[in-house]
């Protein structure tokens, strides 16, 4: 009988090892593996839940490009090895976080993210477009009312013509453009 805190182990050939045939079927046997053996690992190196799953993921990807999986002898201690490693990085990366102060988490974000950002912008472009789509009078109304935000009363002396002309075309300009915008729904 060996002992086996004194002998080294033995290499298993690639060939004969499961888990180093492909670099991806490898790495997603040992994720499935050791995943609760790495989450222990991080936990006991007081990540949160959160954390844990952020440092698993960039495990993982760190193994995916690992291209030559067949010269790994001991995928565990590879794979714990990358995982103290990520974690490390995790760990300084975090140094230079700056915590939110608490009436930063209670308001919501001011500006829009990119997403909003093209929302409104594609909304304006449309809004621009459907715009010039209109009678005149009607266009010039809804601009007057909309962007210098003047009465039926200012608005009808501004154009030359009476308020009741005004309060129509801006009926039938809103009427228009609520049609416009809901065949492209937009609105």
């Amino acid at each position: 009988m060996t002992d086996r805190s004194t002998s080294p182990p033995r290499p298993i050939p690639a060939a004969a090892h499961p888990t180093t045939a492909h670099a991806s079927p490898g790495i997603g046997g040992w994720a499935r593996e050791y995943a609760a053996d790495l989450h222990r690992f991080l936990s006991k190196r007081r990540f949160i839940e959160s954390d844990i799953k952020d440092v698993c993921q960039e495990v993982y990807l760190r193994l995916l490009r690992f291209e030559r999986t067949e010269v790994i002898q001991n995928p565990m201690a590879y794979l714990f090895r990358v995982a103290a490693n990520v974690a490390h990085d995790f760990r300084l990366r975090q140094a230079q976080w700056t915590p939110l102060e608490a009436e930063q988490l209670e308001e919501p974000a001011t500006e829009p993210g990119p997403e909003q950002l093209l929302d409104i912008e594609y909304r304006n472009r449309r809004l621009a477009e459907m715009l010039a789509t209109l009678p005149p009078l009607s266009r010039a109304a809804l601009v007057l009312q909309s962007q210098e935000e003047l009465t039926y009363e200012e608005i009808a002396a501004r154009l030359g013509v009476t308020r009741r002309v005004v309060k129509r075309a801006i009926a039938r300009g809103y009427a228009l453009a609520r049609e416009a915008l809901a065949q492209d729904g937009v609105i």
